[in-house]
């Protein structure tokens, strides 16, 4: 009997060492095609879809399919940040008007947002590690508080400058409710984007008076948000210290 136990021991070691090592495995994988892509292709993609008219160029070879291609493209950059997230929420505006940039980098965000989900709960944290400093990981504690962590979110998201993509590989990690998730922070995030997509049509319309304006606005909001989050994440940090002493 002890001998059966002993073998059914050594197989299941045997199964999560095999299983840590293929996970390591595909990490490490994952970690150099992001490295070769950002070293090859990293440069390019910026000055592709930094700048307006190149964007509009490259969509132009996808007719009656760019809305598709656009929607792929915020999605990825979500979920890999070598192209920035600015000038395309800019471009959109641009080429699809305020409101259906704004649909269209929401689906792509979206879709994005539920892949780093999706890969953070098949891979765990030896994935998220490869994005996303230790340390970052480990001081956002106030993420373990189920019954406020929601609305903790909506406030962070809402406010621009925080880092948003970052806290959703760290949200995967935790038992959040994916669906909800990805609801609340879709539409605190839309403020944001908003401001983005109506500079670029304004832009496009030559009222670049009134497009400074908002971008300068959206920049100030930003350092500020920025300020404010460090705020948040220190004193949900300390009340999540608390009540966990107070339960020891």
């Amino acid at each position: 009997m002890n001998d059966i136990k002993t073998s059914d021991k050594s197989k299941q070691k045997k199964f999560m060492l095999a299983q840590r090592i293929a996970a390591v495995s595909v990490c490490a994988a994952i970690g150099i095609a992001f490295l070769v892509c950002y070293i090859k292709y990293g440069k390019q993609l910026y000055s592709i879809f930094g700048n307006v008219d190149s964007l509009k160029a490259f969509l132009a070879r996808f007719k009656g399919y760019d809305q598709l291609i656009f929607v792929g493209i915020r999605a990825f950059q979500t979920v890999v940040k070598i192209i920035p997230a600015e000038p395309l929420e800019i471009g959109s505006g641009a080429l699809y008007g305020t409101w259906g940039g704004l649909l269209f980098c929401m689906l792509g965000t979206e879709i994005g947002s539920l892949v780093i989900i999706l890969l953070t709960k098949i891979f765990g944290r030896k994935l998220v590690d490869l994005f996303i400093p230790i340390e970052k990981l480990d001081s956002l504690k106030f993420l373990q508080n189920q019954k406020r962590v929601y609305v903790s979110l909506f406030f962070i998201y809402l406010i621009p400058g925080t880092p948003k993509d970052v806290l959703t590989y760290i949200a995967g990690l935790t038992k959040l409710n994916i669906p909800k998730f990805l609801l609340i922070t879709g539409i605190a995030r839309i403020p944001s984007i908003i401001t983005s997509t109506l500079c670029g049509e304004q832009i496009i319309q030559h009222n670049y008076s009134l497009a400074i304006l908002i971008f300068v606005i959206t920049a100030l909001i930003s350092i500020i948000g920025s300020l404010i989050y460090k705020k948040i994440i220190a004193k949900k940090d300390k009340e999540t210290d608390d009540k966990f002493q107070g339960e020891d």
